[in-house]
């Protein structure tokens, strides 16, 4: 924006109201709750169905500005997802991937499962729970995801960012009924659960602080 150099007081004007202000920090507030969750969920698939060679350059920037805008501390974190990107490739995460979610010959495996930690079961009631709320939305796994169940971590992170952009954003009126009930019913009673286990293990110092930097997220939330 262009300003002149009159300085009389009269032509003086504000540009927000306080009303407005209020507004456009609470979408603000959104957006980086949206691309938190995108992230979180993208770094929860398995590697090799994403760019991942794009998303550990990018991600740890993204991700320290949008924690920024939160207020929330996760710079030691975001230093070691940088620093690793020169260092991790796609072979070696996929491994480390495979080890911790989906089978360990030497040791357990983390289950990234709702029904799992709620019903100690692989397609429990959780799990008809969640396919039916995305259902609700006119939500389908895609087609590349489709072996995952609907309550895997992924898929419950990418509905949030879904129920952000779409209920809260694009909309323009900021409810988070949809939100909160989502999460109340279901992620808030696992992940942190789930968080607990990853970093419990010995685990590779990229789990590890997505672990903390996703931990230090739900607490905020």
């Amino acid at each position: 924006m262009n300003f002149s150099a009159d300085t009389d007081s009269s032509s003086d004007r504000e540009m927000f109201t306080p009303g407005q202000e209020q507004s456009i920090q609470t979408e603000q507030l959104h957006q980086a709750r949206y691309i938190i969750y995108k992230l979180l969920s993208l770094a929860y698939l398995y590697p090799g169905d994403i760019d991942w060679n794009t998303f550990i350059c990018e991600s740890p920037g993204i991700l320290g500005e949008a924690a920024g805008v939160l207020s929330l501390d996760i710079t030691a974190e975001t230093a070691t997802l940088s620093r690793l990107s020169n260092s991790l490739d796609l072979e070696q995460i996929c491994c480390e991937h495979t080890m911790l979610f989906i089978n360990n010959p030497n040791s357990y495996s983390i289950a990234p499962y709702e029904s799992v930690y709620l019903e100690d079961t692989i397609m429990g009631r959780c799990t008809r729970l969640v396919r039916e709320q995305y259902e609700q939305c006119g939500l389908s796994v895609d087609q590349k995801h489709s072996y995952l169940l609907p309550d895997h971590i992924a898929l419950e992170l990418d509905f949030m960012a879904y129920l952000i952009e779409e209920k809260s954003m694009q909309s323009g009126s900021f409810s988070l009924n949809t939100q909160n009930r989502f999460f109340t019913d279901h992620l808030g009673q696992w992940m942190g659960r789930f968080l607990t286990d990853v970093r419990s293990v010995e685990v590779h110092s990229y789990f590890l602080s997505l672990a903390t930097v996703a931990d230090t997220f739900f607490h905020y939330e």
